[in-house]
């Protein structure tokens, strides 16, 4: 079995069930299959999960955590470059050999017994059980979608962390704040940790959901804070301000103000995980020059600054475009979403603006540029090219035309098509 070999196996798998509602089948399939390949925790873990920031979140702390010399490993979702990316230790990501050894371990369950497993389960069991032959000493594991029927689930968690919540995921999760955090809460383990934004709509419920568990939970802007010092397209630097304000302050390439909560996030939780102070400003300076793929991820091409970012709910979109509309005076969008995201929300945001967009959809996921249009009724500096890689061409030439920078948002699958087709 090749590389590709092992990936098309598991994309065989695509489409072959719904995501679960309501039951732990997800959680099931996984403990099951793990069980047989002899797997056992052996580390201790910080689950993350949230609405927006979470990858982020994740990718800091671990980050954080490899500055003290520690074995971390990191599971997220979904991938930009290559699917190695979602298991990684010490930042490296999977060998092929070792992720085709491990899927021809799991291709001789599957064949043995008749699961009905989904690709992210499959992903789960392959990180989980790569970090436990690896002996690692920590993971940080990003939930897929919401918290408790979610097959990361499994894990035994020594802290949970809960960024912004807002609307994403509603056919599943639910339609209402309510409903969604309760569903993220579901990641909270009995006597652990808890570490949330200040999420104020929903903020009880957590609050309720760690009471019930039995846990500590620290609360952004009630048990720590941070303050904004200056956020320009170069460097982001803020104040981290502990419940005792002791001030730390950090200066990190990460770029874009919503990247403070990440950090003081991920921060908050690095100081639950150890409490030496002396190692703190090693942790703080292992994100000064540190950057994310689609997270305001910035390229040259003939004089054109283009920015490429994976928001993809509105929430996310106004946050974005406050950061780039502070650096810029005007944009152009190329504007990808795909099937199942707050496209109402999005649209309504991108309608305040006179910006031209130029709509897509990209071939990583499923996409219909046709049914975008739609919610851009009466929007009139608007261009439909179907086509993600002559969208992205004509997008290139236009900013280029009129010497404005390019924005390249609607979904993590649409900046990873594009960062890949550009690279």
């Amino acid at each position: 079995m090749t590389y590709n070999d092992a990936l098309s196996y598991i994309y065989s798998f695509m489409g072959k069930k719904n995501i679960h509602k309501d039951n732990n089948s997800h959680i099931s399939n996984v403990e099951s299959i793990l069980s047989i390949l002899g797997y056992k925790q052996t580390f201790r873990v910080i689950h993350i999960t949230g609405t927006k920031g979470k990858g982020s979140t994740t990718l800091c702390l671990s980050k954080m955590i490899e500055s003290t010399g520690s074995k971390v490993a990191t599971f997220t979702s979904p991938h930009i470059k290559s699917e190695r990316e979602r298991f990684r230790i010490n930042g490296e990501c999977i060998s092929e050999y070792d992720f085709v050894c491990i899927v021809k371990k799991v291709k001789n369950i599957l064949e043995s017994d008749n699961y009905n497993i989904t690709v992210f389960e499959i992903f789960t069991i392959i990180g989980l059980y790569y970090f436990y032959i690896q002996n690692v000493n920590y993971a940080c594991i990003e939930v897929g979608i919401g918290g408790l029927y979610d097959c990361t689930n499994i894990v035994k968690s020594d802290i949970s962390i809960i960024t912004s919540i807002s609307y994403d995921h509603t056919d599943i999760l639910g339609d209402s704040l309510e409903s969604i955090a309760i569903q993220k809460c579901g990641i909270i383990k009995p006597y652990s940790k808890v570490v949330s934004s200040s999420n104020i709509e929903v903020i009880e419920i957590i609050k309720s959901k760690a009471i019930d568990k039995k846990s500590e939970i620290s609360i952004l802007d009630k048990d720590f804070y941070f303050k904004l010092k200056s956020n320009t397209k170069d460097l982001l630097s803020f104040y981290y301000i502990d419940s005792n304000n002791i001030e730390y302050e950090f200066n990190t390439t990460l770029l874009g103000n919503h990247q403070a909560e990440n950090i003081s996030l991920a921060f908050k939780a690095f100081t639950l995980l150890f409490e030496n102070s002396s190692i703190y400003r090693v942790a703080i300076d292992s994100i000064r020059d540190f950057t994310i793929d689609a997270r305001l991820t910035f390229f040259k091409n003939d004089n054109v600054d283009i920015i490429v970012d994976g928001a993809h709910n509105s929430k996310s979109l106004e946050v974005v475009l406050n950061n780039v509309l502070s650096w810029y005076d005007d944009i152009i969008l190329l504007f990808a979403p795909i099937i199942g995201k707050d496209l109402d929300g999005m649209i309504g945001v991108l309608k305040n603006y006179d910006f031209e967009i130029i709509v897509s959809a990209t071939t990583y996921k499923e996409s219909d540029s046709e049914n975008t249009m739609k919610y851009f009724e009466n929007y009139k500096n608007i261009t439909h090219i179907s086509d993600f890689k002559t969208a992205m061409s004509y997008a290139n030439n236009i900013a280029k035309e009129k010497n404005k920078a390019l924005l390249v948002i609607g979904s993590l699958y649409s900046a990873s098509e594009y960062i890949n087709l550009y690279s």
